[in-house]
C-alpha cells in the first residue's frame, strides 16, 4: 500500500500555526464580546467550540510530527495540551463581565479535541516530506 505524501514545513512554522490558533480561540473565547443575534440554532455555539478545539488538536497533532516514533506520549501531549487550553479558556470566561463558564462547552472543547486524535490512526497511512524554508521562499 502506498503512503499518502504530505509537506511538513519547517517546525517554527508549524508551531506559529498552533500559536495563531490558539490566539484566534482565546480571541474569539474571552476578547470579543459575546454575539447578541439569534442562532441558527441551539447547538450552535456547542458545534463552534468542537470545531475549535479539533482545529487545535489537528494543529498540534502536525507541529509534533518529529515526535512520530513516540506515538502514546505524542497522543497525550497533544489531547493534554488541547484539553487544557479548553478548560483554561472556560475557567477564565468565569471571571468576564459578559462570559459565563459552561460544562456544556467544556465538554464541546474536549470532545472536538478527542475526536481530532482520529488523525493519529490516519497517519500511519501518511509520509511527510520536509519543506525548507528557501523552498518555500524561492518557489517561481
Amino acid at each position: 500500500m502506498r503512503s499518502l505524501p504530505i509537506p511538513l514545513v519547517p517546525r517554527w512554522l508549524r508551531y506559529l500555526g498552533v500559536s495563531i490558533v490558539a490566539a484566534v480561540l482565546f480571541y474569539f473565547s474571552v476578547l470579543s464580546a459575546p454575539p447578541t443575534s439569534p442562532r441558527p440554532s441551539p447547538f450552535w455555539d456547542k458545534q463552534l467550540h468542537f470545531l475549535g478545539y479539533a482545529g487545535f488538536a489537528l494543529a498540534l497533532a502536525y507541529a509534533t510530527a518529529n515526535l512520530r516514533d513516540r506515538l502514546w506520549r505524542r497522543i497525550t501531549l497533544v489531547l493534554a495540551i488541547a484539553i487544557g487550553y479548553g478548560l483554561l479558556i472556560e475557567s477564565v470566561q468565569w471571571f468576564q463581565p459578559n462570559r459565563y463558564f459552561s460544562l456544556g462547552d467544556a465538554l464541546a472543547n474536549v470532545g472536538g479535541a478527542v475526536l481530532a486524535s482520529a488523525w493519529f490512526l490516519l497517519e500511519s497511512r501518511l509520509r511527510y516530506i520536509r519543506i525548507q524554508w528557501d523552498e518555500l521562499t524561492n518557489r517561481a
